[in-house]
């Protein structure tokens, strides 16, 4: 008899870390837009260009990205991990480069002169000092947008680097081997 409560014990153990398992899902929203704005050309779209730039200078922005990204359907406490993949073309000058929110998309179109105004809160960054693929923690990030946009409304990342740095990534029109991912976990 106590052989079969200790199998029906580890049973049910078993279920429920199944049960556990089950209930969390990788989800990975779709990559709309992607552009940058340039200080130096405060008039000048990038959407098309094959790089996206963030770049600073003397700690102020001077080209800042951003990628837009489908309806976010989860809400923050449902977010268990997020991470975002970008692939580093160039680095003109390492250093960090942090993630912000704009909870709208931002078209392909928008200039210096009329960008949008993104969040005051870095939501996750990343020190990088070579090229190739670069991963950031975006939990932070993916909760912020799940606050903000949990209705199915696109939503924005802007990549803003701080110093001195100067980094482009692979954007939509170029390989799409090198595309963004951004994924989270839900439960």
């Amino acid at each position: 008899m106590r052989k079969h409560a200790t199998l029906a014990i580890i049973a049910l153990a078993c279920i429920a870390l199944l049960a556990g398992c089950a209930g969390a899902v990788k989800i990975s929203p779709a990559l709309l837009t992607d552009t940058y704005t340039d200080a130096e050309n405060e008039d000048q779209s990038f959407g098309e260009e094959s790089m996206l730039w963030a770049s600073s200078q003397s700690g102020e922005p001077a080209r800042i990205a951003y990628l837009s990204f489908a309806g976010m359907t989860t809400l923050p406490q449902q977010v268990k991990s997020a991470s975002l993949k970008m692939y580093a073309k160039e680095v003109e000058r390492p250093g960090k480069v942090s993630l912000y929110l704009y909870d709208n998309a931002a078209m392909d179109t928008i200039t210096w002169s009329d960008q949008p105004e993104y969040g005051t809160e870095a939501l996750g960054s990343l020190d990088i000092q070579e090229t190739g693929w670069q991963t950031w923690d975006a939990t932070d990030f993916m909760k912020k947008a799940a606050e903000e946009c949990s209705e199915g409304c696109p939503f924005s990342l802007v990549l803003v680097a701080e110093g001195d740095a100067s980094i482009s990534f692979a954007s939509l029109e170029g390989s799409a081997e090198e595309k963004a991912v951004l994924v989270y976990e839900a439960s």
